[in-house]
C-alpha cells in the first residue's frame, strides 16, 4: 500500500517542523544555564566554554572611549577578570553573577560576560 503526499503538502509539513526545531532551540538556550563554577577551578580547558560564575568585586577599570569595562572580581578559591563591552554602573564590594566564555589574554585567564546580574540573596 503506497501513501501519496502532494509535493507542496510534504514541503509545508517540512517548513512546519524545521521551525517549531528552531523556536524550541531558542527557547532553550535563553533557559538553561551552565552551573555555577567556582574561580578557583577555572582553566585552561574551560577557553572558550560558556560558564557561570560569581564573585565580589575589588576593581573596575572604564575605557569609556572604547565603551569597554574589566571588572576584577573575587570569591574563596581565586581571582578573575570579567570584560564588558557595556559600561555597567557597578561599585566594589558588589557581588554580581556572569554568564560568559573563558578567554585567554596576555597568558591570562578572564571571562567574556554575556550577562551581568548583581546578586541579591533571597530572604
Amino acid at each position: 500500500m503506497k501513501i501519496k503526499i502532494k509535493n507542496t503538502t510534504l514541503r509545508k509539513i517540512s517548513l512546519a517542523v524545521s521551525l517549531i526545531g528552531i523556536l524550541l532551540l531558542l527557547f532553550l538556550s535563553n533557559i538553561l544555564q551552565p552551573k555555577l563554577t567556582n574561580i578557583g577551578d577555572i582553566n585552561n580547558k574551560l577557553i572558550n566554554k560558556k560558564i557561570k560564575a560569581q564573585g565580589q568585586i575589588f576593581s573596575i577599570k572604564t575605557y569609556e572611549d572604547k565603551n569597554f569595562q574589566v571588572i576584577s572580581i573575587q570569591d574563596k578559591t581565586g581571582k578573575i577578570d570579567i570584560t564588558s563591552s557595556k559600561i555597567l554602573n557597578l561599585t566594589n564590594s558588589q557581588t554580581i553573577t556572569i554568564i560568559g566564555a573563558i578567554k585567554e589574554y596576555k597568558g591570562h585567564l578572564q571571562i567574556q560576560a554575556d550577562k551581568i546580574t548583581i546578586f541579591r540573596k533571597e530572604s
